[in-house]
């Protein structure tokens, strides 16, 4: 009887840890990403935003060169890419975006969250609001 308890336990850990894995594969499912992905372009951007599937946010960081805050940003979210990977997080210039004119250095850095497509949060000025 001793034996086979240790034989039943050793069966139903085996199966539990199979359990968890099925569990996380399908709580998981999705492009992996990891990374911060830089634009180059509008055309870049408008891709990055609505080629995606409708369940992934989808985060870009507007910044330009010598702007306060923007390299720390661009720091910070290389790291949060690579801990949420199903998250695509993204960068481009305010020069590059093609509408240049609408993010002036007193509005960098600026952060838009998308999902499906659609704006759902924008984030101006990031550096005043968290310092």
């Amino acid at each position: 009887l001793i034996n086979d308890e240790k034989e039943d336990e050793s069966c139903l850990r085996q199966y539990r840890k199979r359990c968890m894995q099925d569990m996380r594969e399908r709580l998981s499912f999705g492009p992996k990403y990891g990374i911060l992905f830089e634009l180059r372009n509008g055309e870049e951007f408008l891709e990055a935003v609505e080629k995606e599937r409708k369940t992934t946010t989808v985060i870009v960081h507007i910044f330009e060169d010598g702007i306060k805050g923007c390299e720390a940003l661009n720091t910070s979210l290389t790291c949060l890419a690579a801990e949420y990977s199903t998250v695509k997080f993204c960068k481009i210039k305010a020069s590059d975006t093609g509408a240049g004119d609408r993010f002036s250095t007193d509005v960098l850095p600026t952060l838009l969250v998308y999902r499906g497509g659609e704006l759902v949060s924008n984030f101006i000025s990031v550096t005043e609001q968290f310092n």
